[in-house]
């Protein structure tokens, strides 16, 4: 009888343990490692015409499939780096695609570029651009945190009309969709950034 009770006790810890072995290989309690944007427009710009030249240095263009971007680091509940968040996409891409969709929305014509066009042309040259994308990952939940700050010089007939700078953050916890959980949290502050900026850009671009 004392072996049958020991057995009935241990049964249901055995039970618990497979199931929790179970969602780490599901992936269930996992983090998303590789973030890939895709950006939906959000700012409430309307009526732009013409061509708009949307800037980013040369070393920042992702040259090859095989290069992967840093964007920030993955933490266990002890604040231990155990992974980073990787992107196809650098920094400055990823805001170039996202005011690549506003524009083209506000109606725009948008020539994303890695050099600045002659003098006649309207230009947004992104000078400063700051992703950083941070997960605390444990057994009960996910947090994710990101922050974004991005630098504008602003050019118009040749001249350089206005240097600008925008910033947001945005965070998130949850149990399910992890995968998603970067993703989103980067797509929130990037929209908070094209809120502020495109009504003030769009202004700018049109006096």
């Amino acid at each position: 009888m004392e072996t049958i009770t020991r057995k009935t006790t241990l049964a249901p810890l055995v039970l618990l343990f497979t199931l929790a072995g179970l969602l780490l290989l599901s992936g269930c309690a996992r983090y998303a490692r590789t973030v890939n944007t895709l950006y939906e427009p959000t700012a409430n710009v309307r009526g732009g015409s013409g061509e708009i030249y949307i800037v980013i240095e040369e070393s920042r263009q992702t040259n090859s499939p095989d290069i992967k971007w840093v964007l920030g680091k993955v933490k266990d509940d002890d604040n231990n780096v155990i992974d980073e968040v990787f992107s196809p996409s650098s920094q400055a891409e990823i805001v170039q695609t996202a005011f690549g969709q506003e524009f083209k929305r506000a109606g725009y014509t948008v020539i994303a570029t890695t050099k600045r066009p002659g003098a006649e042309q309207r230009v947004l040259d992104l000078t400063k651009v700051e992703i950083e994308l941070d997960q605390i990952s444990d057994f009960a939940d996910l947090n994710a945190k990101c922050r974004v700050l991005v630098g504008v010089d602003l050019f118009k007939n040749g001249q350089q009309i206005k240097r600008l700078q925008y910033e947001a953050t945005s965070s998130k916890t949850d149990i399910k969709d992890r995968d998603m959980l970067a993703r989103s949290v980067l797509e929130d502050a990037l929209q908070s950034i094209m809120q502020k900026a495109m009504p003030e850009l769009h202004s700018l671009f049109n006096q």
